[in-house]
């Protein structure tokens, strides 16, 4: 059975969900929805960084492709 592939949005929403859930450890929260690819604070920017290495090590997708691949459409 072949795994469907994702979608560029569906990449960057799964990571977007896993750098969520890196930071709330750290004491914070935000909004469902809420782009840490985005985001301009450094420790945002870090869990975003973070959340890319797992999701790519994982699911061997490179969460800034899909990011670029976004801003492209």
């Amino acid at each position: 059975m072949t795994a469907k592939r994702k979608t560029p949005k569906q990449i960057v929403d799964d990571c977007n969900a896993l750098a969520r859930k890196f930071y709330a450890p750290l004491g914070y929260d935000v909004p469902k929805g809420y782009r840490f690819d985005q985001a301009n604070h450094p420790q945002e920017r870090s869990v975003w960084r973070q959340a890319c290495t797992a999701y790519e090590h994982i699911e061997g997708h490179n969460p800034e492709d899909a990011v670029c691949e976004l801003e492209d459409e």
